[in-house]
């Protein structure tokens, strides 16, 4: 069996075996790079939060496969994953973390032993724009959140020009069902994967600003963490843009990356 690294409480990366690969045991945007992206979301919480980042008890909603949860539960006391659908990875990874589990639900059917105010760091990556209605569940993050709180939001930007998710041009601003008749009419085998629905920056802003104050972890992630994790000149060159013109940038990135903490 293969093994991947994980990073414990001490910072030292340590071997755990890795789970089953199997095609249906991942969502179909696949399982790739979790490890790297735990990292990501590990170092974005820890530089706005500080040393005094809370630990104790950690929510991933809309986990998938579980690998991000997996790879973050070493740093952390509880670790919960939630998702709609249960995933056949979740078995293997919780085999490994002891302190791991998974759930199946959603910010509309809440797990009942989910307290309110009780977490300490939520988890919402790649989330917002799958769901129905997007300000419920800000709101449900709000609510099971403890006062002071973190959670770390990401999700793609819809002024981008570029889909995410089926990696098509400008179909994400036309109407959806032209948008997939046209992608069907030119080929794609992916005109049934156009399922997102993104907003953009000042949207996002206005919805989490009644709950959060919020951090645009952005700029940090362009000139810290990403470079640190892929290698080229193009990356390169981003670090060394001036802060606030990657700030100014920011709506029209590919995705956003918010750091919020609970006010009220």
């Amino acid at each position: 069996m293969s093994t991947h690294r994980c990073t414990g409480f001490s910072g030292q990366w340590i071997l755990m075996p890795e789970p089953l690969s199997h095609a249906n045991h991942d969502p179909r945007w696949g399982s790739k790079d979790r490890e790297r992206k735990a990292v990501a979301i590990w170092q974005t919480l820890l530089h706005y939060a500080g040393p005094s980042l809370p630990t104790q008890h950690w929510v991933d909603i809309g986990c998938g496969s579980g690998g991000i949860a997996a790879h973050l539960a070493p740093k952390v006391g509880e670790m919960l994953g939630i998702d709609p659908e249960p995933w056949p990875r979740w078995a293997n990874w919780m085999q490994q973390n002891a302190n791991l589990k998974f759930v199946q639900g959603s910010y509309d059917h809440v797990p009942a032993d989910l307290a309110a105010a009780s977490v300490d760091v939520v988890i919402c990556n790649q989330v917002y724009e799958h769901v129905a209605d997007p300000i419920a569940l800000i709101r449900f993050i709000h609510q099971i959140l403890k006062p002071d709180g973190y959670c770390y939001f990401a999700g793609p930007n819809m002024l981008f020009p570029i889909e995410p998710h089926v990696f098509w041009p400008f179909v994400h601003w036309l109407p959806r069902n032209r948008a997939i008749q046209l992608m069907r009419m030119l080929g794609s085998a992916r005109a049934d994967d156009l399922d997102a629905y993104s907003t953009h920056f000042w949207q996002l802003k206005r919805w989490l600003s009644p709950h959060f104050t919020i951090s645009n972890a952005v700029p940090f992630m362009i000139t810290e963490v990403i470079p640190a994790q892929h290698e080229g000149l193009f990356w390169k060159v981003l670090a060394f843009l001036p802060r606030r013109l990657l700030v100014a940038l920011t709506p029209l990135t590919p995705g956003f990356v918010f750091v919020l903490k609970k006010t009220v």
